[in-house]
């Protein structure tokens, strides 16, 4: 995809309160809106349409993870389909379909009934159907950004405030009725990706605009209107793993390179050696939200969240200490590093105590210390410092865990941070991601820190930490 010429089309602001309600979020309930984010913890709560809630206790075919969520949504959840990471589990009947092949000698398919259906309208008054039947070997899971019956996970963009805070963008490029995800109900548990998700009367229709073309393993394909992106890393997180380029798959399940321009009617050249499979670590971008896929074998071999809080402990453990205010530096467990929980503060003195011990990074340097006075000229402001210890000047901001184990390549020692948010994770996780390009703003595609997506520093993506 030439990057530099990419656009996409932006669906009308309308649309999007299919699913953000403003109005029903200004009227929501105190009860409501204090609900703690932390106890949202996937599909197996949501109540998608027609599908009951599973049992708990049902093989997991694997977790979606939306980029840029570290361990919990960034905003308040405004639908009960919302979460910042989604399990795929074994439904108690199946809820998967598969197309159906009349076949004037085969009474069996000629008796199968249609339940859903994909058209397309090549011309005004020139279509074809695709027709789909229940399977009952799968499962069928729906994403998008509509709320209704259809939609399983519901996924929104947001977007960052001048005051730094995150909120849900009005003119979204997410679809509606985005992807949908069908898995084997039999091992292996294979997940298969597909372009566009059926609406409330099982129904897919691509316009006349859409891209669409005879394809070679099937009757006719097409493409959604921003498309749907995939990248299937090379290796395993185990034993060693790189991102690959990003491919775009169709509607039919089909992979195809990158359009020249993500809204282009001219859909790439098709891969048929590639599977729209998804594998550990696999990315799926919906054109405005990210999400990656980690198979329940995947996150059993990654680093839990138990081994997490061991490496906290470990930090803790080594006394960090600040030169300047001659303090003892603590991360606590959540969302932030303090000495104290604040549970357990009782008074302002103690609160202040608290944010005092906070530890700060030199994302140029890496030297860590509490929040400080110092300053060494007239144009130093909080945020843009010269480190005190190696005079190297630069960013210096707060340091934040890295809480969401998915995003973890391995279990090493909380070493290095991304720049410029100072999210803490592994050097090998630091690595991987500042590898891995992703969509920013259809126009380019660039390295982000997984935790909160932020745009990465192009000179200095990482920095290694140095605790007094």
């Amino acid at each position: 995809m030439n990057g530099a010429n990419a656009k996409m089309t932006r669906r009308p602001t309308t649309e999007v309160g299919d699913i953000m309600e403003a109005v029903k979020l200004k009227h929501a309930s105190s009860d409501a809106m204090q609900k703690p984010i932390g106890e949202i913890l996937g599909s197996d709560e949501i109540d998608g349409g027609k599908r009951r809630s599973p049992d708990p206790n049902a093989p997991i075919y694997g977790e979606l993870i939306v980029l840029g969520t570290n361990g919990s949504l960034p905003c308040p959840q405004i639908s009960s389909k919302m979460s910042h990471s989604f399990i795929l589990r074994k439904q108690a009947r199946a809820t998967g379909v598969s197309v159906i092949t009349r076949d004037p000698q085969d009474m069996d398919s000629l008796a199968r009934k249609s339940t859903h259906t994909v058209t397309m309208n090549k011309t005004a008054s020139n279509s074809t159907v695709t027709e789909y039947g229940h399977d009952p070997s799968t499962d069928l899971f729906q994403i998008g950004r509509s709320a209704d019956s259809a939609i399983d996970f519901v996924v929104v963009e947001t977007v960052t405030g001048l005051d730094g805070q995150r909120a849900y963008k009005g003119n979204s490029t997410v679809s509606r009725y985005a992807c949908r995800i069908q898995c084997e109900r039999r091992p292996p548990y294979s997940a298969r990706l597909y372009a566009a998700a059926f609406d409330t009367h099982g129904r897919i229709q691509l316009s006349a605009n859409a891209p669409m073309w005879q394809a070679s393993t099937s009757d006719y394909d097409g493409l959604t209107t921003n498309g749907i992106a995939i990248m299937r890393p090379v290796g395993t997180f185990e034993s060693g793993v790189s991102p690959s380029a990003w491919r775009e798959v169709s509607v039919m399940g089909n992979m195809l390179k990158l359009r020249e321009q993500r809204s282009s009617r001219n859909p790439g050249d098709e891969m048929p050696e590639e599977t729209n499979i998804l594998t550990d670590g696999c990315l799926i971008d919906l054109c405005g939200i990210t999400l990656m896929f980690r198979t329940a074998i995947g996150l059993a071999q990654g680093p839990s969240q138990t081994i997490l809080r061991e490496h906290r402990r470990a930090l803790n453990e080594k006394s960090p200490q600040c030169a300047v205010n001659l303090l003892t530096l603590h991360f606590r467990s959540g969302s932030g590093v303090s000495a104290v929980s604040a549970d357990t503060i009782t008074d302002l003195d103690e609160a202040v105590s608290a944010s005092s011990r906070e530890p700060w990074v030199y994302l140029r340097c890496g030297h860590i210390y509490s929040q400080h006075g110092w300053t060494a000229g007239p144009e130093e402001s909080d945020k843009y410092r010269t480190c005190p210890l190696c005079r190297e000047a630069g960013p210096y901001v707060k340091l934040e865990l890295g809480r969401e184990r998915g995003f973890f390549i391995d279990d090493g020692p909380l070493s290095h941070a991304f720049v410029p948010c100072g999210h803490i994770t592994s050097e090998k996780t630091t690595r991987y991601w500042l590898n891995v390009l992703i969509p920013h703003l259809a126009s380019e595609w660039i390295p982000r820190c997984p935790f909160c997506s932020a745009a990465l520093d192009r000179n200095t993506p990482t920095v290694k930490l140095i605790f007094s």
